[in-house]
């Protein structure tokens, strides 16, 4: 049964809520509305949120657990929230999809004239809500109301806990193609689990399609893991030095995915050119009070080139639109070089908030700098977060932070930056469909990602699941929501 677009429709559910003393407790809630003119849902009888058009109405599946569900009480969006991001969902046909997360314009299909959409950073679009992590109900409750156009059907033969798992795949691969190895630069992927181990794969999988030639090394302490690591594709899996400052480094390329502040710190003794970050815990790391801000942005850590011609090369590489002048915001307190301004637009001060406003009342065709240069790792975090209260950095996204300067002793990753020349990068979220049609491809890739499902559990049981996702012996937990309950909130519809 297909829906116009302005058909009402309403569904009642019982939901269980992960609440900030990392406790799940159930609330009641409505979704009301229809995609072409809009939602409300009500929580325990009270408006809880409302949203405009272009979000679908689908019946949840299943829902795999992954570590950003884990450490949610970290991240700086409200709760309690219905939680869950890695799901199957079905329409009134039955028919699967699987959901792209962020509900930018793009994803429900709006023109507003939105910059980030308009450039092609629908995942980066700044008013956009988040699937199970920013506003939006997600994968543990029942319903969940999708992004029209982020809603992608599993091709027929992908069995369901290949499906379930696209979301952290395409987040691996996006890993993969963005650190880009050369030929013969060994890539480590430092804590091979839940997304680890599909780091390996993608790695991979990527080597096998593209014809690139990188051996893959998997670090883990547990002898379990790492039989899997190479299962997946690593050519070679060690455990990790019990001191990697001491030992050197052991690959050009290491791919953190421990999900844990400590991982940051390993990575960056490891690595001769680069760390990956993968892990969203919310926490401080490395000497950084954002590290999880700089994963959400994809931005990367760098120092600030010494010669003419590097400089020249940086600002070549400026992820700004082509033919535009890359825009610098130069926060450090030692004066730019004379030939800069020759080159880009400068923007000098010493106060984050203050050069924000600046380019957001600045034409342009992104309210943000392309390059910030800092001297400090106060000012690293003051970039990625110049207003406390907003999730918005100085330098947009995909962009670049230099250190220029500065003294020593401001934590490791800035020291690993000035006196070694490392790059930090990060990434998230990935293409659905180049996941998609990888796995299509090779049919070997998806039965091993299969594996990687090690424990099913009905959606009731979230409290549980949880606890069973922090534990040595599971990999990936995915709920499933039973169809008795599927029977009881089954939606009606009336003309509107």
């Amino acid at each position: 049964m297909t829906l116009d677009r302005t058909t009402t429709q309403r569904v009642e559910f019982r939901g269980l809520e992960y609440h900030a003393d990392d406790r799940i407790h159930p609330a009641s809630y409505s979704m009301e509305g229809s995609s072409g003119e809009g939602w409300r849902i009500d929580r325990n009888g009270v408006e809880h949120l409302v949203l405009g058009a272009g979000y679908r109405l689908l019946r949840t599946d299943r829902c795999g657990v992954c570590s950003t569900d884990l450490d949610r009480r970290f991240l700086p969006f409200p709760l309690p929230q219905i939680i869950g991001h890695e799901l199957i969902a079905l329409d009134t046909d039955g028919k699967r999809y699987v959901v792209e997360i962020n509900a930018s314009h793009a994803a429900r299909g709006l023109e507003d004239g939105c910059a980030f959409c308009s450039a092609g950073l629908t995942t980066h679009c700044p008013d956009r809500r988040v699937l199970g992590i920013h506003d939006l109900p997600g994968g543990f409750g029942p319903w969940v109301l999708a992004p029209e156009r982020a809603m992608i059907p599993v091709p027929h033969g992908l069995s369901d806990d290949v499906a379930v798992l696209v979301e952290p795949f395409a987040a691996a691969l996006h890993a993969a193609e963005q650190v880009a190895p050369e030929p013969g630069a060994r890539v480590a992927v430092l804590g091979p689990r839940r997304l680890g181990l599909l780091v390996v794969a993608a790695l991979a999988a990527r080597r096998k399609r593209d014809g690139s030639h990188y051996p893959i090394l998997a670090l883990s302490r547990r002898q379990a893991l790492r039989d899997l690591a190479l299962n997946f594709g690593a050519d070679e899996a060690l455990e990790p030095p019990s001191d990697p400052g001491r030992s050197g480094p052991l690959a050009e390329i290491v791919i953190d995915t421990t999900g844990s502040p400590l991982g940051l710190e390993a990575a960056l003794g490891l690595a001769r050119q680069e760390v990956h970050l993968k892990s969203t815990h919310g926490q401080p790391a490395g000497g950084l009070a954002h590290t999880t801000e700089l994963v959400v942005d994809e931005i990367s850590l760098q120092a600030w080139p010494d010669s003419e011609t590097e400089i020249a090369s940086l600002l070549h590489r400026a992820p700004c639109r082509a033919g535009d002048t890359p825009r610098i915001a130069w926060l450090a307190r030692q004066a730019p070089p004379e030939t800069l301004a020759q080159k880009a637009e400068v923007l000098t001060g010493h106060d984050a908030i203050s050069l924000l406003a600046r380019l957001e009342s600045t034409p342009g065709p992104l309210p943000r700098a392309d390059i910030a240069v800092v001297d400090s790792a106060a000012g690293v975090d003051a970039a990625l977060r110049p207003r406390a209260e907003e999730e918005i950095a100085l330098v947009r996204p995909r962009g670049r932070i230099c250190i220029y300067g500065g003294k020593p002793g401001d934590g490791p990753v800035l020291s690993a930056i000035r006196e070694r020349g490392l790059t930090l990068s990060g990434s998230r979220c990935g293409d659905f469909r180049r996941a998609l049609d990888l796995l299509a491809s090779d049919s070997e890739l998806a039965t091993r990602l299969s594996s990687l499902v090690t424990h099913r559990l009905p959606a009731q049981r979230l409290p549980q699941a949880l606890k069973l996702a922090r534990s040595p012996e599971c990999i990936k937990v995915v709920l499933h929501h039973p169809p008795s309950e599927q029977a009881i909130d089954a939606p009606h519809s009336d003309e509107a």
